[in-house]
């Protein structure tokens, strides 16, 4: 996944450099920890999020270019949003999922757009479904920024 925070670009090894490369069909149950820069509070800023590399775990049924998904596989993100304890918009992201299948490791990479309210988040694009939970937050939102959290996706990845 490629984030744009303060400046920096972070690029995810294994990528392939076309987005949104067609083949995959997937159902997945994703895991992932953000640094969040420079962290949600009360007020509506812009902020950028992005796993350090591919540390998350995409846990998928489905295909990629044909090839049956075998287990679960890694998965990296990076999105940069308006984002407040309380909403999330305009949110733009990109996405690496690399899994093993019938084929052998399988590489995806897409594109995204988060909405939705202070707590629960909306994608729709390459990666289309829900923000279940966020666990293990470093920090409160309220009291002080929320700066790391632990994202549970259910989505549809194409």
């Amino acid at each position: 996944m490629v984030a744009v925070a303060a400046g920096a670009l972070v690029v995810l090894p294994g990528a392939p450099a076309m987005a949104g490369v067609p083949g995959a069909d997937l159902n997945c149950t994703i895991v992932v920890t953000t640094n969040i820069t420079p962290g949600i509070t009360t007020t509506a800023q812009t902020v950028a999020l992005y796993s350090v590399g591919a540390t998350g775990t995409a846990t998928c049924t489905g295909t990629i270019d044909g090839a049956t998904v075998t287990g679960a596989g890694s998965f990296g993100i990076a999105v940069v949003e308006t984002a407040s304890c309380f909403a999330i918009s305009n949110g733009l992201g990109v996405f690496t999922l690399t899994a093993p299948t019938t084929g052998g490791t399988k590489t995806e990479v897409g594109t995204f757009q988060t909405s939705g309210t202070g707590g629960g988040a909306s994608f729709t694009g390459d990666l289309a479904g829900a923000l279940t939970a966020i666990t293990d937050p470093v920090g409160d939102c309220f009291n002080t920024p929320t700066t790391v959290a632990t994202a549970h996706i259910d989505a549809h990845v194409s």
